[in-house]
């Protein structure tokens, strides 16, 4: 079948409230807000932007209320380039929301949601064709729907990634169905904890998770950078050296990156150290989305060292303003 979407992701938006303080108050004390903005948020949609913004046609399907915050966060992926036409807009629902609060005195970050009463999408709602259209497909919380997609983009030749910020132990059971695992830290741990490893042992526990079925199995470690294996080569990549101002986001960034490289034809630990500069670069400005860059903008970091400000301001300033509607 011909291929006409680089990339679906599978998941539902949020719309995340970026809130900066020096620090949270104290119960029943008042503090002042330095700074906010909204901007879109999710791990699989904010993937879907940052593959858009570095050139792929990308399309999302997933689950929003047709209340303000479901408006401002379809608004927003209209804004990155992503596809909106598969996306479930349920009347008199709510939908999903995020206060991302960081704390600059003490480097911290903590972060209030409220998932939406909105009900998912069924196994009997998947459409073939659609599915089958696609390079590639990303996802995080693996549903029968999803299982059931993840099956027709194989049948039809694509692959799959996976976004395994959360670990669930229930995963196990989809392991086979994913090619692309890049887990976060605390994924990590838990997978260590859960099979009674010893962390240091890295190289070793990611070769046991990838017998479980992945072709590609990469963790991130945020300032320590990523590791991770491939065929029977174990890496690390350093985490690049920018002045961070707001990391929410950083890892879904870093997948929507992968995958774009990976699409490239790219060698695995290219598509890292390119994964690792888009996140990076995207650390350097508040919120999930404004600092994400172009290729042409990554690709001059890479060679010079040098981040090339001048449209990715343009879209803080955007996101400073509020989103249209």
């Amino acid at each position: 079948m011909n291929k006409t979407i680089d990339l679906i992701g599978f998941g539902d938006p949020y719309l995340d409230l970026v809130v900066k303080l020096n620090r949270l108050p104290q119960t029943n004390k008042n503090t002042t807000i330095n700074d906010y903005g909204f901007q879109g948020g999710g791990n699989v949609p904010t993937a879907c932007v940052a593959a858009a913004r570095l050139g792929l046609k990308t399309s999302l399907i997933g689950c929003v209320g047709n209340d303000l915050f479901g408006k401002i966060s379809l608004s927003d992926l209209e804004y990155n380039n992503v596809n909106i036409s598969k996306m479930s807009v349920q009347n008199e629902k709510k939908s999903n929301f995020c206060i991302c609060v960081t704390e600059d005195e003490v480097n911290g970050k903590e972060f209030i949601s409220k998932p939406g009463d909105f009900s998912p999408i069924t196994e009997q709602e998947i459409d073939e064709e659609f599915f089958a259209s696609t390079r590639m497909m990303h996802v995080a919380l693996i549903t029968p729907a999803v299982a059931k997609a993840c099956d027709i983009v194989h049948k039809h030749g694509g692959k799959i990634s996976v976004d395994a910020n959360y670990y669930r132990a229930y995963t196990y059971d989809y392991y086979d169905k994913i090619d692309i695992f890049i887990g976060s830290e605390l994924y990590y741990d838990s997978f260590c904890q859960d099979k009674g490893l010893d962390r240091n042992e890295y190289a070793k526990n990611m070769l046991l998770l990838k017998s479980f079925g992945p072709e590609i199995v990469i963790f991130t470690f945020g300032p320590e950078g990523c590791r991770g294996i491939y065929e029977d080569k174990y890496f690390e990549i350093p985490a690049f050296d920018v002045e961070v101002v707001d990391t929410t986001g950083a890892g879904d960034v870093f997948h929507g990156a992968f995958d774009y490289g990976y699409l490239q034809g790219w060698d695995v630990e290219k598509c890292a150290v390119f994964s690792s500069a888009v996140s990076a670069i995207k650390c350097t400005r508040p919120g999930g989305r404004s600092g994400i860059p172009t290729l042409d903008v990554v690709t001059k970091y890479l060679e010079t060292g040098i981040i090339d400000y001048s449209e990715i301001d343009k879209r803080v300033k955007h996101y400073e303003s509020g989103i249209l509607i």
